[in-house]
C-alpha cells in the first residue's frame, strides 16, 4: 500500500481530473485491489472518512468509505469509551437506485478542498447498489443519511464520480466558512478543547469526520 497525493481543486491540472466524468471498472483484478489498497491508506493518513478515485488522479468509479467509530465519553473524566467500531466500505460502479425525496442540511468538507465547510442539502435516507472487489453486486437499502454515517458520506463521494464537488451543492441557506489561516489555538477554543483536562486523541479529535 502507500499513500498517493491528493488532488486539490485549486490547481489547474488536477481540476481536469477532479470535474471529468469517471469512467466504469471492467475488470476486477490485481491493480483494482492495489488502487483500493492505496485509497484507504490515503484516506486514513488524510484522517478522512472517505475518497473517491479521482481525488488520487483516478478517473474510475471506485470509492471507500469510513464510518467513524462511535464513542460514549465520561463527563466527569473526559475519556471515551468505544461502543461501536468503525466500518469499512469498498464500492466499485456504485450508484444510488433510491432515495428520499425529502432532504436535510448536513456540514461537509472535502479532502480536495481542505480547511473549508458548509452545509449541503443531502437526501435523508438512499439504497445503493455497488459491486465489491470480486465483483458480486451489493446493496445497502433504505440507509439513513445523518452526519458522517455511511449514506451521508456516500452522497458525497458519488458526486466526486461525476466531477461535483460539495460547494457546487451549496444553497441559500448554505455558508462556506474558510479555517486555513487559524490559529491552533483559536481551532482548540472553537472546538472547546482548551477546557479539556487530558490531551485529546489527535485520531477521535480531529476534524476528519467532515473531510470527505
Amino acid at each position: 500500500m502507500a499513500v498517493r497525493r491528493v488532488l486539490q481543486i485549486e490547481d489547474p491540472t488536477d481540476a481536469v481530473v477532479l470535474r471529468a466524468k469517471a469512467k466504469r471498472i471492467t475488470s476486477f483484478d490485481q491493480s483494482l485491489a492495489g488502487l483500493v489498497d492505496d485509497m484507504i491508506e490515503t484516506m486514513r493518513e488524510a484522517r478522512g472518512v472517505g475518497i473517491a478515485a479521482p481525488q488520487v488522479g483516478v478517473s474510475r468509479r471506485v470509492v471507500v468509505i469510513e464510518e467513524p467509530a462511535q464513542y460514549e465519553e465520561d463527563e466527569e473524566t473526559g475519556e471515551r469509551t468505544e461502543i461501536a467500531p468503525a466500518v469499512l466500505y469498498v464500492m466499485v460502479n456504485p450508484e444510488i437506485v433510491k432515495a428520499s425525496e425529502e432532504t436535510h442540511m448536513l456540514q461537509e468538507g472535502c479532502l480536495s478542498m481542505p480547511g473549508r465547510y458548509t452545509k449541503v442539502p443531502r437526501n435523508k435516507w438512499v439504497t445503493i447498489k455497488y459491486y465489491d472487489l470480486k465483483g458480486r453486486e451489493q446493496r445497502l437499502r433504505h440507509i439513513p443519511a445523518e452526519d458522517y454515517k455511511v449514506g451521508h458520506i456516500a452522497q458525497h463521494e458519488f458526486d466526486h464520480l461525476d466531477g461535483i464537488m460539495f460547494t457546487d451543492r451549496m444553497t441559500e441557506e448554505s455558508k462556506l466558512v474558510d479555517y486555513r489561516k487559524e490559529s491552533e489555538s483559536a481551532r482548540l477554543k472553537r472546538r472547546g478543547l482548551l477546557a479539556r483536562k487530558k490531551r485529546p486523541d489527535p485520531e477521535l479529535e480531529s476534524e476528519s469526520a467532515a473531510n470527505e
